[in-house]
Formats: C-alpha cells, sequence, structure tokens
C-alpha cells in the first residue's frame, strides 16, 4: 500500500507539471502573434523627448529599438511622425523597456513594464474600416488595420501608447515611468549623439532652438510651472456623439472626422453615420464634417476647438450627471455657408463656438 501511494504520487506530481508546461506553452504562444506594424513616438509640442535606450520586447525574444533621435512633437499629440526604423511584419510586443531623456525638466525617466499585448492583438485582428478607402472604392467595405504602436512621452514620466492607422487611432493603455541617473562612467563611455545629449547645457540648448520649440509656443510656457497631469486629463471619457442639423431640404451628411485630446481620432460614415450611436470618447479637438445640398455640391466645415471652452463644457453639461449623455449638435445654415456648435445633454445646453476657429471649403465638382 505504501508503495503504491508513492507511486500515485508520483504520477499526480508528473501529471501536474506536465499540465503546467503545456499551459506555459499555450500561454507563451498567445503572446507570438505577429501583424505588419511600425514603432512611432509622441510627445506634447514645448516638451520634446529623446530616447536614450530601449524599446518594445516581445515573448518570442524580439526586440525593437525605439532610438530614432529628438522628438519634437511638431505632428501633435499621438502623433507617429515618420515613425521608427523598425518596419515589417514582428510580434506584437508585451513589454516597453526604455530609457529617455526629457529635455523640458532636464532629466532621464526610465520604464520598465508589461503592456497591454492581449488589447494590441485584438485590435490589430478585428481591424476598422475605412472612409477614403470606403469612397474611393466606390462604396466598398474593405476592412483596414492598424499600422503604428506609438509611444508617448509626456512630462513627469507618464507614457502612452497608442494603435494608429489611416483614419483610426485608438488608445491601448497609460503607463508610468521613474526618474533615473546616469552613471557618469557611462556616460564617458558614450559616442556622438548618445553622449551629447547628457552633457550640461544640452537642455538648455534643446529648449531654445526653435526647431524643437517653436517660439510662439515657448513664448506661451514662459514662466508657467509645467502642467503635470494635463495628459491625463485629456483622457476624461464621457458618453457622447455628434449629431447634425440644417434647415435646407434635400440635404446630407456625407461623413463625420473626430480627432480627440488624448489622441485618439475615428470617422463616421456610411452605416456608421446612420447608427450614431453614444460611444465613450474623450473630448473632441476637432470635428470635421463633409456634407452635400439638393444639387449635388459637396461641402467640407472643420470646427478646431478651444481646449479651455469645450473643456469647461463638457464639465457644466456632465457636473451632476457624469454617466449621462450627450450631444454635440452641428448646425449647417441654409446657405452652406456658415457652421455652428453646441453641446446638448442631460437637461443643458452651452455654445461651443465664442473660441472656436471654423473652416468651410466647397467642392470644384458635384457628385
Amino acid at each position: 500500500m505504501k508503495t503504491y501511494l508513492i507511486i500515485l504520487v508520483l504520477l499526480l506530481t508528473l501529471t501536474s507539471s506536465c499540465q503546467e508546461k503545456k499551459t506555459e506553452k499555450k500561454m507563451q504562444a498567445t503572446k507570438t502573434e505577429k501583424f505588419n506594424w511600425q514603432d512611432g513616438s509622441s510627445c506634447p509640442i514645448g516638451y520634446p523627448i529623446e530616447v536614450y535606450r530601449g524599446g518594445f520586447e516581445a515573448e518570442d525574444g524580439t526586440y525593437v529599438s525605439l532610438q530614432a533621435g529628438t522628438d519634437n512633437g511638431e505632428g501633435g499629440w499621438g502623433d507617429p511622425g515618420t515613425g521608427g526604423m523598425s518596419s515589417g511584419i514582428k510580434t506584437v510586443p508585451n513589454r516597453l523597456n526604455v530609457q529617455w531623456v526629457a529635455y523640458a525638466e532636464n532629466c532621464v525617466y526610465e520604464i520598465n513594464t508589461e503592456v497591454d499585448y492581449d488589447k494590441m492583438v485584438q485590435y490589430f485582428k478585428e481591424g476598422y474600416q475605412e472612409s477614403l478607402v470606403f469612397f474611393n472604392k466606390g462604396g466598398k467595405y474593405e476592412k483596414e488595420t492598424y499600422s503604428y504602436i506609438v509611444v508617448g512621452y509626456a512630462p513627469d514620466g507618464a507614457v502612452y501608447i497608442w494603435l494608429a492607422g489611416s483614419g483610426k487611432q485608438v488608445e491601448i493603455g497609460r503607463y508610468q515611468g521613474k526618474k533615473v541617473v546616469i552613471p557618469q562612467a557611462e556616460i564617458d563611455k558614450l559616442d556622438g549623439f548618445e553622449k551629447l545629449m547628457h552633457q550640461k547645457g544640452e537642455s538648455e540648448r534643446i529648449m531654445n532652438n526653435p526647431e524643437m520649440v517653436p517660439p510662439e509656443i515657448r513664448e506661451a510656457n514662459k514662466n508657467k510651472p509645467i502642467p503635470f497631469g494635463l495628459w491625463d486629463r485629456y483622457r476624461e471619457r464621457y458618453s457622447w456623439r455628434p449629431i447634425f442639423n440644417s434647415i435646407q431640404e434635400g440635404w446630407s451628411m456625407i461623413d463625420c472626422g473626430i480627432d480627440m485630446f488624448n489622441g485618439e481620432n475615428e470617422s463616421l460614415f456610411d452605416q456608421s453615420l446612420v447608427k450614431n450611436e453614444f460611444e465613450k470618447r474623450a473630448i473632441p479637438k476637432l470635428i470635421n464634417i463633409g456634407w452635400r445640398d439638393k444639387t449635388g455640391q459637396n461641402y467640407s466645415g472643420t470646427f478646431w476647438f478651444d481646449e479651455k471652452e469645450i473643456f469647461d463644457a463638457f464639465h457644466t453639461i456632465f457636473k451632476d450627471k457624469p454617466n449621462g449623455e450627450a450631444e454635440i449638435e452641428i448646425r449647417i445654415s441654409k446657405g452652406n455657408m456658415d457652421i455652428s456648435a453646441f453641446l446638448i445633454g442631460n437637461g443643458k445646453e452651452t455654445g461651443i463656438n465664442m473660441k472656436t476657429k471654423v473652416e468651410i471649403f466647397e467642392a470644384r465638382t458635384k457628385y
């Protein structure tokens, strides 16, 4: 009986070990999905950064360096710019391990963290419908997918990751780095730009370089503290949708593009425009609309919202009902030469036009 029990225990141990190894292999297998993507980096304009060391790491040992020179944020928050040096079919990363210089703060940050692999794979597989493809191919639906994994570096070591593609960008997550000091002995061994980025006075030189920080941005930020936490505020989400209204007869909407302060963007067209469902979205930075009058003449209009005005409007509308719903009603004049926007919801209405920049374009041809 004693021998039997020993054998039984050994068998159970072996079985458990095999199951654990199978589970481990299965988990590893789920972290080796590959897609065609390129790395990109982003920072807020006025707060240039430069990656010193590191990049994306994947479960299968794949490594993608994120060193790509100084990023000045010219393309806007979340924009991948020209991208990094690595483009092609690669494994989706599950870690971010980077050290970067934050020139506005004159310091180095480091982050070594797991990133949301599963969420990225899900988005890559699902893809999306892109309006330019739809309209250029006569209303034919063809699924697009994302082409960039973008890392955004904000002040105070805040790090954000997006997937970006043509006409669509989604946030993957927000992560936190910490300040580190690079040993002088390590710096002394460096060559060229790697050594230069750590030299005394380099941060000041970068911040005073008009190609790195535009003069108007430097002047606007002069004597003001760095707005730590601002880019987390941009991530506020509310349930809202755009709606469209005109007193003219026979008009129709074509499409609507939305760029949000948190770096995300999306397009509504055809069925998504018809359904136009409420979604938990960040606050819009820009809304572009396309419409057609009864003669077939096409128009497009763009709203560039003032940051303070539109944030104040959302906070007013959602103050008492943070989980409520609201609509940005866009009103098109009878002559198609004037558009205005109003935020309506939870029993309240407020205009968002006082400081909003508006532009209207009339297409040369009719469709």
